[in-house]
């Protein structure tokens, strides 16, 4: 059976037929989507120009001979710390994935390799998106048991490594204190 890849089902899961489409299919759309979405904003170099950046004061900050590298060494080293915050995060308790891509969406308003790697993580997660969408939920079912099980395991090796906190509520604290392996902090 032949794909549809019109430009009536971009983003779709499925095909003109109802059919569920290939995810190397709905990949390679989405890929193809952000890479247009790059040339169409940026142009084949792929730069914004200080003098056309479409915002005022960073425009200002940026085409001004002193403040413009300096501009661009702060961004460099905010996105930097955002990245070295976000690392320890993500095994232990708080939004490390969070931190860290809000630090790699600081470096792409600079760097072009940046803008790259967001665009390929924008791409896959649209990709994903829309094959799952499309998948019956018998499939779905055992997806997200497996979402909410390694959920699971990763509070509990956090709380394994940092103990169960004495800010819970009693009820949670003592319910948590059965669970093998824990205690307090």
């Amino acid at each position: 059976m032949d794909v549809d890849t019109t430009a009536e089902h971009a983003g779709q899961g499925k095909d003109g037929q109802g059919q569920r489409r290939s995810y190397r299919d709905i990949r390679r759309e989405q890929h193809a989507i952000v890479r247009q979405e790059l040339l169409d904003r940026f142009g084949e170099d792929g730069r914004i120009d200080a003098h056309e950046d479409p915002i005022r004061w960073r425009r200002a900050v940026r085409t001004n001979a002193v403040t413009g590298p300096l501009y661009r060494v702060v961004v460099a080293v905010l996105g930097l710390a955002l990245i070295i915050a976000g690392i320890p995060m993500v095994p232990l308790i708080g939004p490390g994935w969070a931190v860290i891509f809000i630090g790699l969406f600081l470096w792409s308003t600079e760097f072009l390799w940046a803008r790259r790697v967001t665009q390929f993580v924008k791409a896959e997660v649209k990709a994903f998106d829309q094959y799952v969408r499309a998948l019956p939920w018998k499939a779905k079912i055992p997806m997200l048991l497996l979402s909410a099980a390694f959920g699971w395991f990763c509070f509990w090796v956090a709380l394994l490594i940092t103990g169960v906190p004495g800010w819970a509520p009693d009820q949670v604290e003592e319910l948590l204190l059965q669970v093998p392996g824990l205690r307090r902090a």
